[in-house]
């Protein structure tokens, strides 16, 4: 871009914010001074980039009295000016928000996903979409209330979203089922995860006969562990659980070494295995015998039927479907959810009170 037309840019733009903050510092103006802002604001719309229109004219989508045909005008320079109408515009349709939301380009659906008059509809589209953009826009938007349908939507995208699901984790409004999301969670929240999943498994009162690994899992996961070989170990868990190689690879890489006990515990790894592959897998952990025994810990106080159901929800394994009735029964039977099962005080591993090594 020459210089000249460079400065005539920035002088366009200077004119702009200043017409918008002359008309925005009033909260009421006259016909005649509304008609002639709107004509000389839509004058320098035509003749400023879109980008740089959104960022000038934004407080003009706070004011009430700013003319619909800038909200048209916006929506024809396209890009994030078009993004900011979307979001704002007071006459869009609820028909032209569910259009967009379920085929509209992500840069408009996540500006859909931030305006205030959301319906069911249009909420359950957005959360239906795979675009991580519009996904945790729509899961930030604090006057969004989620149905059931539009949660699930929500939790199930952000077992590959840490973002989203640590956006969904600190909404203390929503009533989530926070298994999925146990990647994201805090220390204090993976606790009280564990500990809700183990009362309701304890309450149920069922009973199974425990999985043992096979020896050659085993044997094979010490060998990868022993060789740092995170690929190996993520391959091997993938094919025992059933789910997916790239949420396999998630368990592995937990920084707190928690959601690989889960998965170890789950499928059945003795403990003196366990705390081989605890040493020699992610070095913050091998580092620190403390850390060592409390992933033991954690393992040897976790019944079974727990940490599968616990790891089935990261992982969207196929045994998931086995737990599906069990869940169920826990929605229907009121059962305390699980931030109020958070320990207040102490972060130490869960005690063996919630039943021996299954």
């Amino acid at each position: 871009m020459s210089d000249g037309k460079e400065q005539r840019r920035i002088v366009d733009a200077s004119l702009l914010r200043a017409v918008v903050d002359q008309f925005v510092e009033r909260s009421m103006h006259p016909t005649a001074d509304i008609r002639q802002f709107e004509k000389l604001a839509l004058g320098l719309v035509d003749i400023i980039d879109s980008e740089t229109v959104a960022r000038v004219a934004l407080p003009l989508c706070f004011h009430p009295e700013t003319p619909p045909s800038i909200f048209g005008r916006f929506f024809d320079k396209g890009a994030a000016a078009a993004a900011l109408a979307f979001q704002f515009a007071p006459n869009l349709s609820q028909r032209d928000m569910i259009s967009t939301a379920e085929q509209g380009p992500a840069q408009f659906a996540a500006a859909i996903a931030r305006r205030r008059d959301l319906d069911r509809s249009t909420m359950l589209a957005l959360a239906s979409r795979s675009e991580r953009k519009v996904l945790r826009a729509l899961a930030g938007n604090l006057s969004a209330h989620f149905d059931a349908a539009s949660r699930r939507a929500l939790v199930m995208a952000a077992r590959d979203d840490l973002t989203l699901a640590r956006i969904l984790l600190d909404r203390d409004d929503l009533d989530l089922d926070p298994e999925p999301l146990f990647l994201a969670a805090t220390r204090l929240e993976r606790r009280a995860i564990v500990l809700n999943v183990c009362r309701q498994i304890l309450v149920s009162g069922a009973t199974e006969a425990p999985l043992r690994a096979d020896a050659d899992f085993v044997a094979a996961m010490e060998a990868a562990a022993q060789r740092d070989d995170r690929g190996a170990m993520a391959a091997l868990l993938a094919e025992t659980l059933e789910c997916r190689k790239d949420r396999a690879r998630a368990l592995v890489a937990d920084h707190l070494g928690e959601a690989l006990a889960l998965a170890l515990k789950a499928i059945g790894v003795p403990l003196e295995s366990a705390t081989r592959i605890f040493l020699c897998a992610e070095s913050a952990v091998a580092r620190d015998v403390e850390i060592v025994r409390a992933l033991v810990g954690l393992m040897r106080s976790t019944p079974q039927r727990a940490a599968t159901r616990i790891v089935a929800a990261m992982t969207g394994a196929a045994r998931a479907d086995r737990e599906a009735a069990r869940r169920a029964a826990r929605e229907e039977s009121g059962a305390p959810t699980w931030r109020r099962a958070a320990p207040t005080q102490s972060l130490a591993p869960p005690s063996r009170k919630f039943g021996q090594s299954a």
